[in-house]
């Protein structure tokens, strides 16, 4: 039987992030993506103008009528959040469907480079927080794994240049480990004039290097984390989850560079989806 996973993260209509990319990537890799939207957004919040329509109020029906249908899931994966009423509405629907054997993934969306997005209070970051060390593996990115742990990330960057930055990273992981078989997969850390993703699993610590294209684009964390997230609920282990999961962005991003391109437009990910596949 197909697998079935609940997504829950946002719709954007453009930005080529968050429900667009799960459905798309779970979908090619054989995974039936089940859609909880936060929220519905005419264009992610990077853009100049947006609109956004808020589904806090709508959430609570997603779980009556699955629950009330029998339905169950191998996976659960959250990540935007457009209220933090909505942050304890996911705890209730984790503790309602989760069974020994479901795979749950936090992507503890918050902010990047060094700020918070605008959407996010400090109450709700809590929040957010406390949600991870619920979960089975979280895929923050530098940022986020500083407010996971209280650390300061402009110092931390003061330091990015020196031999010991990524054990400097590597520590600061180990603390955001709420329990003894999470595993934390820190994406996008920017160092010797390359990408590095880290990942931690069971205390050993793996890297994986990708050449930078561009600057920072719209949706990578999404389409990350769903790859790492797909794999695993089809028996991958985390290392070859995140080899893939790098090196399918990577070749995304370098097409996208060939054009003139908008990074909130996201990056050229669907002419390389059938390479997931199988």
């Amino acid at each position: 039987m197909i697998k079935k996973a609940a997504v829950i993260n946002d719709l954007s209509g453009f930005g080529k992030c968050s429900l667009t990319a799960t459905i798309s990537i779970l979908s090619v890799m054989g995974i039936q993506p089940c859609p909880m939207p936060t929220a519905v957004l005419t264009n992610q919040t990077g853009y100049k103008n947006h609109y956004c329509i808020d589904l806090t109020n709508e959430l609570c029906h997603f779980e009556e009528m699955w629950s009330i249908n029998g339905e169950h899931f191998d996976g659960i994966y959250s990540g935007f959040f457009s209220d933090r009423k909505q942050v304890d509405i996911v705890f209730d629907f984790i503790k309602s469907f989760r069974k020994q054997d479901t795979l749950v993934l936090v992507d503890p969306v918050m902010g990047d480079n060094g700020k918070l997005y605008s959407i996010y209070s400090n109450e709700c970051c809590k929040k957010i927080c406390s949600l991870a060390k619920s979960a089975d593996i979280i895929t923050p990115n530098l940022t986020e794994l500083c407010i996971l742990t209280g650390t300061d990330f402009d110092e931390l960057m003061l330091k990015c240049e020196e031999r010991d930055f990524l054990e400097r990273i590597c520590d600061i992981a180990k603390r955001a480990v709420s329990h003894s078989s999470q595993k934390v997969v820190v994406t996008g850390i920017k160092s010797g004039g390359f990408l590095i993703n880290a990942t931690l699993s069971d205390n050993d610590f793996s890297f994986t290097k990708s050449k930078c294209y561009g600057g920072s684009f719209s949706g990578t964390g999404d389409i990350f984390a769903s790859i790492i997230f797909t794999s695993l609920l089809n028996g991958e282990n985390l290392v070859s989850a995140t080899e893939k999961a790098t090196r399918f962005i990577e070749k995304a991003t370098e097409d996208t560079v060939k054009e003139p391109y908008d990074r909130n437009d996201g990056i050229n990910f669907e002419k390389f989806l059938y390479q997931l596949h199988g």
